[in-house]
């Protein structure tokens, strides 16, 4: 069994971006690396232009001896099966995506893998040195198997925890404050159903809008539960240490059953939705928000309904809200996990240094820190959009960005719009002055397009509660799978989101959360809680 690395790795030197002239390959001519990536079959690319041959790759073999050979791709619920099978068949790409954590160890334990730890400083991008360090070591956390670097980790943002998001315009209408706290929540979606805060004379509205298939999820999750049990100190499908260091799933925590009992009683009260349980087809729970049926739900500040309810209700004004608040004053919420992708090396690639520089290379164009390039893809109208760009970009579905662009980019969408200037902050790319100008624009009415309101809405209405000082993240001790959450974890997670939905609706009494406990124990979670003991050597 891997150990993994417990300190966090320090890298040196303060990093810059890197712009135009990055370092030429070698003139001795041409290294050809194989890769695979996901798929983007929706996007719709410029004549010319093919996801293995496009100006990208041009541009690489041109100026950096480089020629990138797609070896594969598929679609995102396809690309780990086609993956399985290259492991089973001996058939690796010199440089292939990941995103299975799983998978990953596998490949490690079994030697499939290069070893970066002695060649990733010298030959990776200043750019991706100075968003490792924004990291502050978590992103190689994982990566790093028994002291050595095993792949270059992609990153997992932070300020996507989920938010309380309420129908302002029903508060006004109702004469209610932004609550904050339990008791103030619970009379607002009290007023909510009760009330008439759309003012029909209808028996119409929904307080809190729920998810039935996944009331509790995890980190950036639109329609869930996990606020309300952070504020009790209960932290569902993480993996916890306690105060003595004792590790535990956590949705198997004592603090769980205040939470349950709490919902439980709003339930019955009304306060949730008391057809949520029901709502069990695709779009069916986002409806009653976005129709203007509901009143509140939890989600990220990027939550994907505020659009569609603007659309289809004109007169609807949302707010986010920091809250519901823990007993001391503090919004708690689960980190995310370090890293969610990866690029892999194969122990097969004749030239692994070559290939970090590489992929160090294809970020830094990705990102446009390279003038001349951008002139090419201008030219070949590849947009600076992420969905655009990765279907031509090697390195496809892996994210490489700053731990906090989020609030970054909200700090100066900010400042542009209320100071009429910002200072450009390191790593800024085009991508970014362009939300910034598009919130700019809707701010002061010279843009009213749906891409301007979003970025509105996402870049400066929510994104500056991510600087308030309640904000209170807690780290996991571990996020990963471990060798049985194949076989298990499906079982597993059906009989949690049973018992939320059993409990919360009140078909079953609050202690039967024991009884849960004790069945999920039996039906393999405790071998799954000792896996995750001995990974982490507890």
């Amino acid at each position: 069994m891997h150990r993994r690395l417990r300190e966090p790795r320090q890298l040196p030197g303060k990093p810059q971006p890197q712009a135009a002239g990055l370092i030429p390959g070698s003139p001795g001519g041409v290294t050809t690396f194989t890769f695979s990536k996901v798929s983007y079959p929706s996007v719709t690319l410029p004549e010319g232009q093919t996801s293995d041959k496009n100006v990208v790759i041009d541009y690489i073999r041109d100026n950096y001896g480089v020629d990138m050979v797609m070896d594969w791709q598929a679609e995102n619920s396809e690309y780990n099966n086609k993956l399985s099978l290259n492991i089973a068949s001996g058939s690796l790409p010199d440089i292939f995506f990941c995103n299975n954590y799983r998978t990953f160890l596998q490949l490690a334990q079994n030697g499939l893998l290069a070893d970066l730890t002695d060649i990733y400083d010298d030959n990776i991008s200043d750019t991706i040195k100075g968003i490792d360090k924004s990291y502050n070591g978590r992103n190689f956390e994982p990566v790093t198997i028994d002291g050595r670097i095993m792949a270059i980790p992609g990153g997992n943002l932070d300020g996507q925890q989920n938010l309380l998001w309420l129908r302002k315009d029903w508060l006004d209408n109702l004469g209610l404050d932004v609550p904050d706290t339990f008791e103030d929540l619970e009379k607002v979606l009290y007023a909510f159903v009760n009330d008439d805060p759309d003012g029909n004379g209808v028996d119409d509205t929904v307080g809190l809008v729920v998810s039935a298939t996944e009331a509790v999820k995890g980190y950036n999750h639109n329609y869930g539960l996990e606020p309300i049990f952070y504020a009790f100190g209960a932290y569902p499908t993480y993996w916890m240490e306690d105060e003595n260091g004792q590790v535990y799933y956590g949705s198997t925590g004592e603090k769980m059953k205040d939470a349950l009992a709490l919902l439980q009683d709003w339930y019955a009260k009304g306060l949730i939705d008391k057809q949520f349980a029901t709502r069990i087809g695709s779009g069916e729970t986002e409806a009653v928000f976005t129709s203007g049926q509901g009143g509140a739900f939890f989600g990220p500040v990027h939550a994907t309904s505020i659009i569609d309810a603007y659309t289809n209700n004109p007169d609807i004004e949302l707010v986010p809200v920091i809250g519901p608040l823990s007993a001391d004053g503090k919004l708690n919420y689960v980190l995310p996990s370090p890293m969610d992708s990866m690029l892999c090396i194969s122990s097969k690639c004749s030239d692994p240094a070559k290939a970090v520089e590489i992929i160090g290379i294809g970020n830094d164009l990705y990102r446009g820190f390279n003038e001349e390039a951008n002139k090419i893809f201008e030219e070949a109208k590849i947009a600076p959009s992420s969905s655009g760009r990765r279907a031509i970009f090697p390195q496809g579905a892996v994210t490489y960005d700053y731990f906090d662009i989020i609030e970054t980019l909200g700090k100066a969408t900010k400042d542009q719009i209320e100071t009429g200037s910002y200072t450009p902050y390191e790593g800024i790319t085009q991508y970014d002055k362009d939300q910034i100008d598009l919130a700019s624009g809707f701010a002061d009415g010279s843009d009213t397009s749906e891409v301007a309101f979003k970025a509105y809405y996402y870049r400066y209405v929510a994104s500056q509660l991510l600087s308030d000082d309640k904000m209170n993240p807690i780290d996991a001790a571990y996020y990963y799978t471990t060798d049985s959450s194949a076989s298990l974890q499906t079982e597993l997670d059906t009989l949690e989101q049973e018992m939320y939905l059993s409990i919360i609706i009140g078909d079953k009494e609050v202690s039967y959360f024991d009884d849960f406990v004790k069945q999920w124990n039996s039906i393999g979670g405790e071998t799954l809680l000792n896996e995750v003991k001995d990974i982490l050597g507890k």
